[in-house]
Parts: C-alpha cells; structure tokens; sequence
C-alpha cells in the first residue's frame, strides 16, 4: 500500500459515521451481503418501512461511489426484487480499508469476482441466518454471544497417522439461553452435495471430538447443526448421521427455517444421533 493511497485512506476512514463502518465490517465477515439484509441490520430506527428502505439505499450507494463496496451484476430473486435483491461485496479499496483497520498493509488490489449462482446463494445463507439471529436478540429471545466465519471458525485435529485433518464449518455460533450457552458448528446445506461427500464431512466430525482437542480447549463439544433448504434434504442427513453411529447429540439436522429452534435445542423436529 503506498504512502498516498494510506493517507487518503485514514483520512476517509476518519469521516466514516459509524453505522457505516459496521457496515463495511459486516461485508467484510460474510463476503456478501443482500440490500434486505442490510435494511434489516442496520436501518430498524424508522416507522416507516418505505423510508428505510430509501435510507438504506442511499447508504449503500454512498459506499459504492466511494470505491469501497461493489455492487454484483447478479440480483437475488431476479429484476422484480428491485433494490432489495443487489448484492454487494467489498471493492479493493474496501478491502484496503480493512485491513488498514486490522493492521495488514497486504490487501489485494484485484477485482471483485462475480460468484456463480450457487456460491452466491450459499453466502448469502450464512449472512442471512447471522441476520435472523440479532433479529432474535432485538426480542430478548436469545443472546448473540458470538458468530465465527470462515476460516476463523475452522478446527484442525491430529489423525491417527499423525497428519492434519480439518473440519471446515460454514459458522461457529454461541448463543446465550436464559443460563445456557449453545454453541454449534454450522453447516449450511443446499443439497449440492452427493452421499460419499457428506459421510467424509460428518466423518471428519466425528474425529475431531475423537481427538478431543475441541473439549480440551474450550470445555465442550459444540452441536453440529447442518441447516437445510428442504426437509427432505434434512432427513437424508439424519439417516446418513445415524448410519455412521455417530455420539448421541453430536449432529442436528433441519429446515433453515427452523434454525433458531435447532440452535438453542428447542426444535421437536430436530433429528439427532
């Protein structure tokens, strides 16, 4: 990062209102962001629905003409969604800006790719559930004590032939339930994914809580909740879990709908092993 282009970018970080510093921080998490999502995020202090949609629009647009967010050619749900549906991701300069914020000076300054269909709707999916779990806490019905992405939310584990293996979960997620604390391994499932691919992803599961190493360093072995977008999907997981004769409790599957029942272990449709 040269000289200049630092200085400028201290001098706009400095300007920032808040609201949109969260805001770049939240692209910056989940990689992609839905205009509704953000709306629902950030822009809930209005009566008026229609007057925050346009807030959230000019906010949005702000950050696109300021280099620092891109706006994706894709909409989710087509033209009819209008503004609703644009997706955004950080531009270069955005993702200077994080790192600048972070203390790394090694930001790309590539392009934004534009994902393909089902990359894009799996992100989204996962910002999507971040997105319904505050809107959960603005209730009071739960407590958002934390929510790990990629690859912070990655676990490493030490095989029986001494190599690495890792379990690469989509989000980690502690919630607080009146004296609990629920914590889950997510995986958000689309069902792109054949038979032998979900054995080998449950199986790597299945060894790090044999290794232990999960408990060792943080007490417990967290749920793992695979989050489907159909129920069908959702009983196949549970009869391939139940197939491989997994720890009673340790895989959860069900509707993405649902996912704040699964979560917090309040769901009756819930499948476990």
């Amino acid at each position: 990062m040269s000289a200049v282009r630092q200085a400028q970018l201290l001098a706009l970080l400095e300007e920032l209102p808040e609201r949109e510093r969260a805001l770049l921080d939240l692209v910056a998490r989940f990689r992609l962001v839905q205009s509704s999502q953000v709306e629902r995020l950030f822009f809930t202090d209005s009566s008026n629905q229609g007057a925050a949609a346009r807030h959230c629009r000019r906010q949005l647009a702000r950050l696109v003409e300021l280099g620092l967010l891109h706006r994706l050619e894709r909409r989710i749900g087509g033209v009819r969604a209008g503004s609703a549906g644009h997706v955004y991701a950080l531009a270069p300069a955005g993702r200077r800006l994080q790192a600048l914020i972070e203390g790394d000076d090694r930001a790309s300054d590539r392009g934004v790719h534009e994902p393909g269909l089902p990359f894009l709707r799996h992100t989204l999916a996962v910002t999507e559930l971040y997105v319904r779990l505050r809107e959960a806490e603005r209730t009071g019905t739960v407590e958002l004590l934390g929510c790990d992405t990629e690859p912070d939310c990655w676990r490493a584990y030490t095989l029986a032939s001494g190599a690495i293996g890792y379990v690469k979960p989509d989000a980690f997620v502690r919630l607080g339930v009146e004296e609990w604390e629920e914590r889950s391994f997510i995986e958000i499932d689309l069902g792109t994914e054949g038979r032998g691919a979900l054995v080998r992803k449950l199986k790597a599961y299945q060894a790090l809580f044999r290794s232990g190493r999960e408990q060792a360093e943080r007490g417990v072995f967290p749920r793992v909740a695979f989050l489907a977008t159909r129920e069908p999907r959702a009983a196949q997981i549970a009869r391939v879990a139940d197939s491989l004769q997994l720890p009673s409790g340790l895989v959860v599957s069900g509707p993405f709908e649902q996912a704040l029942s699964i979560l917090t272990g309040a769901s009756d449709a819930e499948q476990q092993r």
